[in-house]
């Protein structure tokens, strides 16, 4: 009787190999943390995760990678986020939380999003285009937002599930 391996111990196996031969197997899997090494390849970048880099302005090397699906740049100081970020067409999952960010692109609004989480940073609306983005999540915690402006949120995002504090008092 054969013996057959799952997947989870063929990746076991070739992750060793990786190691041992000092190749980044994440790399070989689309997946990058370093937009050094991510810019070696840009087609073949699927995940780009560069949290907590100091990065001050939006790398716009990334805008190379057309095949890029996941982007997190979060817990960096950038101020603002490019129009030709649209662009990036299969690009659904954004993390840009712990930014200086005030407003997005309505470009952003014709990319495939379904995941957009922008919690502390001081965006308090959307632009109308956003209405036709079928997001599944909205973070946007840590934001002080009248019930005004939550509720002018929740009319361009119908559908989406919002993750968001309390709304404030703030007298706007």
């Amino acid at each position: 009787m054969q013996k057959r391996f799952s997947i989870h111990w063929v990746r076991i196996v070739v992750c060793g190999i990786c190691i041992l031969c000092g190749e980044n197997v994440f790399s070989q899997n689309g997946y990058f943390t370093s937009l050094q090494q991510a810019m070696q390849s840009p087609d073949s970048v699927i995940s780009l995760n560069l949290k907590k880099q100091k990065i001050k302005e939006f790398p716009m090397e990334i805008l190379q990678m057309k095949n890029i699906q996941r982007l997190d740049i979060s817990r960096n100081y950038i101020k603002e986020i490019p129009p030709q970020i649209s662009e990036l067409k299969h690009l659904h999952y954004v993390n840009f939380a712990q930014n200086y960010l005030t407003a997005l692109p309505k470009e952003m609004a014709q990319l495939p999003l379904d995941t957009l989480i922008l919690w502390d940073n001081q965006i308090r609306e959307f632009d109308e285009s956003f209405s036709t983005v079928n997001l599944k999540l909205l973070d946007i915690r840590a934001i002080l937002m009248t019930r005004k402006e939550q509720k002018a949120i929740k009319r361009i995002f119908p559908e989406t599930k919002i993750k968001k504090d309390y709304p404030c008092n703030c007298g706007r």
